[in-house]
């Protein structure tokens, strides 16, 4: 049994990083029931398109500038000791175009000065919070960054999150307390980082030679190229409520954290391996390394995978009886979730190989084809208003999957 964990838990990346995340998605999915107890339908709805907006900014305003520069901070901080300065500007470069853009987006959608001025800062603090998450893995640990996303993040905002439904119970309440959240856990991640590394930043000379056009471009390529999860997560809810109505919204975002479950153990596991599934020199990335990099995340997620897909299957009602008792009728959709979510995991092991290494090509091509095809999927209930909700709630979340899939099957056979 040692020797088991020794090999299979102890040294294993993923499997480590899946647990870390497992506990602060819990602790999101007892706020999550909290909220949906205590708000109106209408009132959870508005939080629910809230909070997928914010996730969609935030993603949008990291531009995927983590994954791109990963290698380059890990050289820096392991070999040099020291932090790259130009990553810095181009972080903060492309945050200031998109954080702009999304805090005037945020006017349009809620309508709302007070929630509009909280949202810039929120969308700092969170990219903060990402990057530094992210870079900590350089050195093939994952404590510090399960520590700050997944678990003092998700801590903190549930403590805030409960007490600003006693004292506000409102959506601006819930916003203040995802501010303080997002402060608190910015500085206490920025402190654990330098002391990590050891790195000591006395002066930081901003110098826009540094910002990369280059860099951007491919960050904005692969920010379209992933950003289909966080669209179609955002749009659902929002279009849905435009077709369907606030009861729509509220149970789709239901069957979307349980839907993240499975991306959540998905994305854990790639995570948490990025550093061994990311070479160090183009010419060690073969067909031999791609299939050794897809079989060892695949052996990690599955069992996972399995256990999940039969719990829900035999206990559907009693779960949803137990967290969201106002949404129990909706026990037989949460079976299909469960089954179609097994897409995600058979594809996106394979995309997020080609990705960490930069090996995506015809990205002009699939971005164009994937958001085309969502596109016509976001407006089917337009033309068609007597489609099926469910059946529509599904497609939206597999579809892009599914386009994503065909390229790297394509790019995979081309390697």
């Amino acid at each position: 049994m040692k020797e088991i964990f020794n090999t299979y838990i102890k040294n294993n990346l993923g499997l480590i990083n899946l647990f870390g995340k497992i506990s602060g998605k819990f602790l999101f999915l007892l706020l999550t029931s909290f909220f949906a107890y205590k708000l109106s339908i209408r009132a959870f709805a508005s939080f629910a398109i809230f909070w997928t907006a914010i996730r969609l900014f935030t993603f949008f305003s990291a531009n995927n500038l983590y994954i791109i520069y990963f290698n380059q901070v890990r050289l820096s901080l392991l070999e040099e000791k020291k932090w790259p300065l130009e990553v810095s500007v181009n972080i903060i470069i492309t945050f200031i175009v998109f954080g702009t853009i999304s805090t005037i987006t945020s006017y349009f959608l809620f309508k709302n000065a007070i929630i509009t001025l909280m949202v810039f800062p929120i969308l700092f603090l969170f990219l903060i919070i990402r990057n530094i998450s992210e870079f900590s893995k350089s050195d093939n640990s994952v404590y510090l960054s399960i520590f700050i996303e997944d678990f003092l993040f998700y801590l903190l905002f549930f403590i805030s999150g409960v007490v600003s439904i006693y004292i506000l119970n409102s959506l601006i309440g819930i916003v203040i307390a995802l501010l303080f959240s997002t402060f608190l856990t910015a500085i206490i991640s920025i402190v654990l980082f330098k002391r990590k590394f050891n790195l000591s930043i006395k002066s930081f000379k901003f110098k826009f030679k540094y910002f990369s056009k280059k860099t951007f471009r491919l960050g904005v390529n692969y920010t379209f190229l992933r950003g289909n999860e966080f669209l179609s997560s955002f749009g659902v809810r929002y279009l849905g409520q435009i077709y369907f109505g606030d009861l729509f919204v509220s149970y789709a975002h239901i069957m979307y954290q349980f839907y993240n479950i499975f991306a959540l153990i998905t994305m854990s596991v790639i995570s948490g391996l990025q550093s061994k599934i990311t070479v160090t020199s183009s010419h060690k990335f073969n067909k031999f390394f791609i299939e050794a990099s897809y079989s060892k995340i695949l052996k990690t997620i599955f069992p996972f995978i399995l256990t999940s897909i039969l719990i829900v299957f035999f206990f559907n009602v009693q779960i949803l009886n137990l967290v969201f008792p106002k949404y129990v009728q909706f026990s037989v959709l949460l079976v299909k979730v469960s089954m179609v979510s097994l897409l995600l995991v058979i594809i996106q092991p394979l995309v997020f190989i080609l990705i960490y290494n930069n090996k995506m090509t015809n990205l002009r091509m699939l971005n164009s084809i994937q958001y085309f095809i969502i596109s016509l999927v976001y407006l089917y209930p337009l033309y068609f208003p007597k489609v099926n909700e469910e059946y529509w709630l599904l497609l939206v979340m597999t579809i892009s999957i599914v386009v994503q899939g065909l390229f790297s099957f394509k790019n995979y056979k081309q390697v």
